[in-house]
């Protein structure tokens, strides 16, 4: 029998491949498992998490990197500085965040640093005039450089904006809630809880005109759906903030971990407030609003 010969592929198209591979089937699994039970579109969600977060990895191969003790900052060589700057916030943040919510992700954590807005924008796919600061997605955060927004040319006045009112503390809860839900989550409750963590660690505080009657708020149904297409932004933001302080008001953080807990098994959002506090989704919202116009 002659001797098997195999052909000789390169290691790196090969990584490719398997990655773009195992991302289509990932998404076939979850569009073919979409009326199943939460937690199997769970799983599936987890895994593709997984393969998009490589997919980063392998994308971003050839960029400069800095790796600190739970972060990985990747960046172009022109900021170096910037890079120094996230590192250092990210791990300043690591201990604080990471305590509160009784949960240590496991490795590095994978921060990109865009330097210009329409770099950021691009990686989306958003329009240029995207005004965001930082994104986090599928196990990843990605930031706008300090230098791009921060209006200050003295590296301490740098720092102190950027450690005040940068994206860190906020995407890295968002990181936060994404794993210990398995991304069951709506968009309006990890917002509000981005929002709260970040006031409490960083002292940036969100405002919004008068809230005079129930009527001006945001029915939850169409926070759930649309809240990327919701006329006001501020609103929605505001909001989905105001509705976690509420939650703190009445139930205490512990109520909130509660329903993290809840949605990390598998449960509905509905069905955690009903597990932990005894409310439907609908009574919550009736006496949310009623709150938010008495303590806004």
């Amino acid at each position: 029998m002659g001797n098997l010969v195999m052909p000789v592929v390169d290691s790196g198209l090969l990584l490719q491949k398997t990655i773009k591979i195992t991302a289509v089937l990932a998404l076939l699994c979850m569009a073919f498992f979409i009326a199943a039970p939460t937690i199997t579109k769970t799983y599936l969600y987890v895994a593709f998490r997984e393969v998009s977060k490589q997919k980063m990895l392998w994308e971003t191969r050839k960029w400069a990197e800095l790796k600190g003790t739970h972060f990985l900052v990747r960046y172009q060589a022109s900021d170096k500085d910037n890079a120094e700057l996230v590192l250092s916030t990210a791990e300043k943040n690591y201990e604080p965040v990471s305590s509160r919510f009784g949960y240590y992700p496991k490795g590095k954590t994978l921060i990109v640093v865009y330097p210009t807005r329409e770099s950021l924008g691009r990686s989306f796919g958003w329009a240029a005039d995207e005004s965001a600061m930082g994104v986090y997605w599928t196990g990843v955060i990605r930031v706008l450089a300090p230098s791009a927004w921060v209006d200050e040319t003295d590296p301490d006045k740098i720092k102190g904006v950027f450690e005040s009112e940068g994206p860190i503390a906020h995407e890295f809860t968002h990181l936060m809630v994404d794993y210990l839900t398995g991304g069951n989550y709506t968009r309006w409750f990890t917002e509000g809880i981005a929002q709260y963590e970040e006031e409490k660690l960083t002292g940036y505080q969100v405002e919004y005109r008068k809230i005079r009657h129930p009527g001006q708020l945001y029915p939850l149904s169409r926070m759930d759906g649309e809240f990327d297409n919701l006329e006001d932004q501020e609103l929605a933001y505001y909001q989905s903030l105001q509705a976690v302080n509420y939650i703190v008001d009445r139930y205490g953080e512990e109520g909130l971990q509660k329903v993290l807990k809840d949605l990390g098994r598998g449960y509905t959002l509905e069905k955690s407030f009903t597990e932990s506090w005894g409310m439907s989704l609908e009574q919550f919202e009736k006496g949310f609003q009623l709150w938010a116009v008495a303590n806004n």
